[in-house]
């Protein structure tokens, strides 16, 4: 097993405990994402990470921990990097779709990424509050816009958050589908409290956004 190097590369230049927490990370994806949770082992970690069994201890009590921090730091880079890609978008409604599609499209296409994704939300759905946070500030854009008409709560975020995993997991089984992807966001807009008819006329209003334009040259 070859490690990706993916958080370590961006420790660069960081203080050692940091690049260190990073390449805990980075073997965590690749041991998590073949062998599962439950098989995964501490020292297999370690080992991959080019570290000591001692060394994982002092920055993580256990896999769980572990886990965790990497769903976290997966997401928020995800995150990160849609935040600017749709920076062109005003609308919250917009960019509550295209940033959704793209999300879980992202983590499609990097799918040990989205394995430990699942597998962290099967443990804690709370567990991306961090990521949420974006699409938190993208629906209160859209209630102050007045196209929205809801309560903007965890409660809420947690619903949206079970939808696109249910998403993502099915489609890490069964391949990349676009057509589900789609009804994914129809979804996360009808629970947000808009009408079949309505979300499809949403949806059909960012068909041309490059996020969901190249899927659809891809296909």
């Amino acid at each position: 097993m070859v490690m990706q190097t993916y958080f370590r590369q961006q420790a660069i230049g960081a203080q050692k405990r940091v690049r260190t927490r990073c390449a805990l990370i980075d073997s965590a994806i690749d041991v998590f994402s073949e062998k599962g949770f439950e098989e995964a082992s501490i020292s297999e970690i370690a080992l991959l990470a080019g570290l000591a069994n001692g060394t994982f201890y002092n920055h993580f009590r256990d896999k769980e921990e572990l886990v965790a921090a990497s769903a976290q730091a997966i997401a928020l880079e995800i995150a990160k990097q849609l935040d600017a890609r749709i920076a062109d978008l005003d609308s919250g409604l917009s960019r509550i779709i295209v940033a959704t599609y793209a999300f879980l499209r992202f983590a499609l296409r990097h799918k040990s990424w989205g394995a430990v994704l699942v597998e962290q939300f099967q443990r804690l759905p709370a567990s991306g509050a961090g990521v949420m946070e974006y699409l938190r500030g993208d629906i209160q854009r859209a209630v102050a816009q007045r196209r929205l008409e809801v309560v903007v709560d965890d409660f809420l975020l947690e619903q949206l958050a079970a939808l696109m995993i249910a998403s993502l997991r099915r489609q890490l089984a069964d391949g990349f589908q676009q057509p589900q992807l789609l009804r994914t966001c129809e979804y996360v807009l009808r629970v947000l409290g808009l009408t079949p008819k309505q979300a499809r006329r949403e949806l059909a209003g960012v068909a041309a956004h490059p996020l969901l334009v190249e899927d659809v040259v891809a296909v």
